[in-house]
This record gives C-alpha cells, sequence and structure tokens, in this order.
C-alpha cells in the first residue's frame, strides 16, 4: 500500500511538472510575436527645408535581420555596428541582409511633406529582430535652388549608402505578420552648401507613428511663406506650410516642445511654447497670424 501511494505522489509530481513546463513554452512562444516572420513596409517622408525640389536617385533599399535568439530582447544589441564594416557584405555578426522590393528611380523628396509619404519598398521578412536599414543610392541626385537646378553629388569622403540603425520604436506592428516603419529625409541636415556647390550627405531618422506623436496646426497668410520648426532640447523637426497654410511635424518623441513660425516678405516671426507631445497623438495649434 505504501509503494503504491509513492508511486501516485511521484507521478503527481511528474505530471505538475510536464504542466508548468507546457505553460512556460507557451508564454514564450506567445510573447514572441514580435519577432516573428512578417511583412515589413517602409515610407518616405521629408523633414523639408527651403529648396523648390530635392531629387534624390534611390537604387536599393536593403534591411538588416538579426535572426539569433540569444539578444532577441536587447534592444541595444549592435549600438555599436559599425557601418563601414558590412558595405560589400551579405551578413555579419550583427545579422543578415534582406532586400527590399522597391521601385527604384529619382524621388523628389520635398513632395512628401506635412503628413503626406510615400510607400519606398516592402519585404517579407524571416523571423528575428530588425535592427538596420541601408539605402543605396545612385548619382542622378540634384538640388533646385530659386528656380535653378544644381548638381547634389556626395559629400567627398561619403559612401553611396545611406544608414539607418533601428529600435523598436522606430517601426509599428500593425500585426503579428506585419510591420510598419517611416524613413523622414532630414533636407536641412542633409545638404551642404561651400561656395556655390552643393553636397549631399544623407540624414534620415527612422519613426513609427504609434511610438511618435505630431505637431500640426494652420500659419497665416500665404504671403508670409512662412517655415515651422519644432524643436526642445533633444529634438527637433520642420514643416513647410502648404499654399492653405496647414502643416504638420511627424516623428516627435514624447515631450514639451516650442514651435517657431518664420516668416519671409517682411513678415516678423513668432514661437509658440509649452506644446507637449504624446506618442501617437496630435498636438493641435490654434491658427497662427503673422504680421509685418
Amino acid at each position: 500500500m505504501k509503494l503504491k501511494r509513492n508511486l501516485f505522489f511521484a507521478f503527481a509530481i511528474v505530471s505538475v511538472s510536464c504542466a508548468l513546463l507546457i505553460t512556460a513554452c507557451q508564454k514564450e512562444n506567445s510573447g514572441s510575436n514580435s519577432t516573428a516572420a512578417k511583412k515589413l513596409s517602409v515610407y518616405l517622408t521629408d523633414d523639408p527645408c527651403n529648396f523648390d525640389s530635392v531629387f534624390i536617385d534611390i537604387r536599393y533599399v536593403e534591411v538588416k535581420i538579426d535572426t539569433s535568439t540569444a539578444h532577441m530582447n536587447d534592444d541595444h544589441y549592435g549600438d555599436d555596428d559599425d557601418n563601414g564594416d558590412d558595405d560589400h557584405e551579405h551578413s555579419d555578426r550583427y545579422g543578415k541582409w534582406d532586400t527590399l522590393s522597391i521601385r527604384p528611380g529619382v524621388y523628389d523628396v520635398m513632395k512628401f511633406r506635412n503628413g503626406i509619404d510615400t510607400l519606398l519598398g516592402t519585404a517579407n521578412l524571416p523571423s528575428g529582430k530588425i535592427r538596420k536599414i541601408r539605402l543605396t543610392l545612385g548619382t542622378n541626385n540634384s538640388v533646385v535652388v530659386n528656380g535653378v537646378s544644381h548638381p547634389l553629388n556626395l559629400l567627398p569622403g561619403t559612401n553611396n549608402y545611406a544608414y539607418v540603425k533601428l529600435k523598436d520604436e522606430d517601426h509599428d506592428d500593425v500585426s503579428p505578420t506585419q510591420s510598419s516603419l517611416w524613413l523622414d529625409f532630414d533636407v536641412c541636415r542633409s545638404i551642404i552648401s561651400e561656395n556655390g556647390q552643393y553636397y549631399l550627405k544623407p540624414v534620415l531618422k527612422p519613426f513609427g507613428k504609434n511610438h511618435y506623436g505630431s505637431i500640426e496646426g494652420k500659419v497665416m497668410p500665404a504671403a508670409a511663406k512662412a517655415f515651422a520648426q519644432a524643436y526642445n532640447t533633444t529634438d527637433s523637426a520642420s514643416a513647410i506650410p502648404g499654399s492653405d497654410g496647414e502643416y504638420k511635424i511627424r516623428g516627435l518623441h514624447n515631450g514639451t516642445y516650442s514651435v517657431t513660425f518664420k516668416g519671409s516678405n517682411g513678415y516678423k516671426d513668432t514661437t509658440v511654447t509649452n506644446l507637449t507631445v504624446h506618442e501617437g497623438q496630435e498636438t493641435h495649434v490654434p491658427t497662427i497670424t503673422l504680421h509685418q
């Protein structure tokens, strides 16, 4: 009888242990949706500057996927990934490259502002963590200033790759099988003018709509041709209002911002302060009227 009781308790312990192991495995699997195989969509938008047009020749777009499970929850793994180490490599210790399906060509990035963007490319990615984006640029780049077109050559010492390192907040998981991110082309920081020549050194900022906020509103009159810039001590972005005066500044971190509206044609600048931005939300600014 005693032997039967011992066998019963041993069987019960094994059964409970198996149940706990199965539950743990289920929890682990359920928490791995963010790194499951999925479709990635990459959109191009613009942080504009006072140019008529900026034409950027985009040949390829690639994404680096870290397929290792050893550091899947480490959002800072790969921070030291040197861009110069993988210019011609398909993979390295930080992951492997996958090419997006895009429409190669010349994009006037100045058209993609005030909330407007364009789908740059898509890819069906293997299971893993998205670490980096790489754009390969062609040579047909130019900038139009006051109606005059100028060649936009790469800054000497700059290669034709533009790299963007990514963190989890920089892309949105639309569903367990779909993810999206936006690349904000910072025109003012990307174009350098020296001795009448214009040079390109691309600066791109990634963001996910659900993890970043925006500021929007209207500035009048149209004759002021205002330039709007949002900023705080750690972040900044800008917008050129449309002909109706409406503007939208996207890709802002949580925080308190000021927005300066710079007027032209004799109109004075004005600044609005203490604007609170929350991720996934739009902060509305009442209509601003500039005066001469």
